[in-house]
């Protein structure tokens, strides 16, 4: 059987690729942040989201392994800054696969912690390269990267495709320019099979952080009577693109599978939703009088862009990528998900 690693797979993306793969029957080694809760992951540990240094297990040569109760599942804590541990992992499991979604992935940190944010997104994408270089591993190197990387470029007012300059406005979307670019040099120079897929907008079920979540999320809470009906929201004057998890998993099998090495896609919907509608929709959900505060300091971007929008025709006509979901759909999904999972909690 093949093997996959999977950084970053605690996280929403990872998380959901995990289960994707071991569905498909590979070994999955599935690479987690030090000290997180392992939230996204606990359907393989029985619940359990906190491990003592005497409940993990040796691999690697470190105690750094969360028993899981699938045999076709490793998940094991590695810092992407630790270029030695990285090294070893890369070494011992020569993947066939390897899918590189570890990140300090949000925008107000990498304001508050630029230094972090470049350490883990462009340090660590070293590291992961320098290693598949070194050992002379043959392995397909998939990388997360973003719609951040265009900043200013959404003044072109017609949909991003993924020749346009990539001006990239805050620290979080300078280091995935700067991961990407990493990523293509590496190919270019050493060889290494890499593949970037340029995530707009992704959402569904455990995501937090974005809007369509904090949206649903918050709803869900008052909906079963744990929060007050009222809702502190950003700027909903935005328009974003935004696609479902089942279609990202598409997107990241396609890429898997057909995507040609040095080439980017860009993984979107084609479709600009207004992030008031957003809410709107969400708020149908509920049979609550909700009230909305708007503009909360708390939610708003040093900067932010008015429109982001990807031209996905790349990745369509040359893997057969199509959307599946609406943003109904997806955001019916979440509402049910959070729903369901308010109701075992209070069990």
């Amino acid at each position: 059987m093949d093997k996959i690693l999977i950084t970053g797979a605690n996280g929403f993306l990872g998380s959901h690729l995990t289960d994707f793969l071991i569905n498909k029957k590979f070994i999955v080694y599935a690479s987690i942040k030090p000290g997180k809760l392992l939230i996204n992951l606990n359907q393989y540990t029985l619940g359990k989201e906190v491990f003592s240094k005497n409940e993990k297990k040796k691999i690697f040569g470190d105690f750094i392994q969360i028993p899981t109760i699938c045999d076709n599942l490793t998940i094991f804590e590695c810092d992407l800054r630790n270029k030695i541990q990285i090294e070893k992992i890369i070494k011992e499991i020569k993947p066939k696969y390897l899918y590189h979604f570890g990140a300090q992935s949000q925008v107000i940190p990498s304001w508050e912690d630029p230094i972090y944010t470049f350490q883990t997104n462009v340090i660590g994408t070293i590291n992961i390269f320098e290693s598949i270089k070194k050992y002379k591993i043959n392995s397909k190197v998939i990388i997360a990267c973003s719609s951040a990387e265009y900043g200013l470029s959404t003044n072109i007012n017609r949909p991003l495709k993924e020749k346009d300059p990539l001006l990239a406005i805050h620290p979080y979307g300078i280091s995935k320019v700067a991961t990407e670019l990493l990523a293509r040099q590496y190919f270019i120079n050493f060889g290494i099979n890499s593949v970037m897929l340029r995530f707009f907008n992704q959402t569904g079920n455990r995501k937090v952080g974005d809007a369509s979540s904090d949206f649903i999320k918050a709803i869900a809470e008052i909906e079963m009577g744990l929060k007050e009906p009222i809702i502190e929201v950003g700027n909903l004057n935005t328009y974003r693109d935004i696609t479902g998890i089942k279609d990202s998993l598409q997107a990241i099998w396609l890429s898997s599978t057909k995507g040609k090495s040095g080439e980017t896609y860009n993984v979107c919907s084609n479709k600009k939703v207004l992030i008031r509608d957003v809410l709107n929709i969400a708020l149908s959900f509920s049979t609550k009088n909700i009230k909305v505060i708007e503009k909360t300091p708390s939610k708003l971007r040093i900067t932010d862009e008015d429109i982001i929008v990807g031209d996905n025709s790349k990745i369509k006509n040359e893997l057969g990528f199509k959307i599946t979901q609406s943003i109904e759909d997806i955001l019916q999904d979440m509402y049910e998900y959070w729903i369901d999972y308010y109701n075992k909690t209070k069990k």
